[in-house]
């Protein structure tokens, strides 16, 4: 019966353009607009575009911070979990909700209430307000944090909730016992990855201006404060007077 249940659970959780299986919000505007943003976080993760970008870092990012069992994954590595490639492996649906902003919240996902079942996905109102920006940049921004919530959403197993993904949390704001201090995160560096190609199909970046990208909205925490600094058009690369990179977690 478990088995049963298993590839039942499976077969539906590893359909390729299901971003989400409920969606609470405010308004059926803002729940159209979180929709968009839902869908644009999770096709971004599931296209080749994205895979060929984040393998294409092998060389820079050798080391990658997956779960407190995997510190030493690779850029092929993580591309393979987002792909599912591990039997068992998919996206656990999503119930996702729009909430308001707290402090320095941006988003959360995790194990949903129904034995690993589901995932509870929350993106907050000020996300949401970013992805409705004139400014592409900015709006990637959005891009960068529904993705990175995507990636916690991803359990090795097609029965319970085993996290392929972690970072921190409201109650614990740093990784714990890291065995690499400083490496890339693989959440945060899905998140920029992900962000960077969505920048690249807009032909806002060229594909080659991927790394760069990353680079500047950072591989081991999201460097927010430099989301609108781009908005005359900008290089989307390092330069003197960008905000202070976010300190790795």
């Amino acid at each position: 019966m478990l088995g049963w249940i298993a590839w039942g659970n499976l077969r539906e959780d590893t359909v390729p353009d299901r971003a989400f299986s409920t969606l609470n919000s405010g308004s059926l505007a803002e729940g159209e607009a979180a929709g968009r943003l839902l869908q644009e976080g999770y096709s971004v993760l599931r296209s080749p575009a994205f895979r060929a970008n984040m393998e294409a870092l092998q060389s820079r990012y050798p080391v990658i911070y997956a779960r407190p069992s995997q510190q030493a994954i690779d850029p092929k590595g993580v591309a393979a979990v987002i792909a599912l490639e591990q039997l068992g492996s998919r996206f656990a649906p999503a119930q996702a909700a729009i909430v308001e902003d707290n402090g320095a919240l941006l988003g959360a996902a995790g194990e949903g209430g129904t034995s690993g079942r589901y995932s509870d996905v929350l993106i907050t109102r000020g996300v949401l307000a970013a992805f409705g920006s004139p400014d592409l940049v900015t709006r990637s921004c959005a891009v960068n944090v529904a993705a990175h919530e995507y990636a916690h959403t991803i359990s090795l197993t097609p029965v319970g909730y085993r996290v392929a993904f972690s970072d921190t949390n409201e109650v614990r704001r740093e990784i714990q016992d890291r065995r690499h201090p400083g490496t890339p995160v693989a959440s945060y560096l899905v998140g920029a990855v992900a962000q960077c190609t969505w920048l690249a199909k807009q032909g806002r970046i060229g594909p080659g201006d991927v790394p760069a990208c990353v680079e500047v909205f950072g591989t081991a925490a999201f460097n927010l404060s430099r989301c609108g600094q781009f908005a005359g058009g900008e290089p989307v690369a390092l330069r003197p007077g960008l905000a202070p990179a976010v300190p790795p977690l």
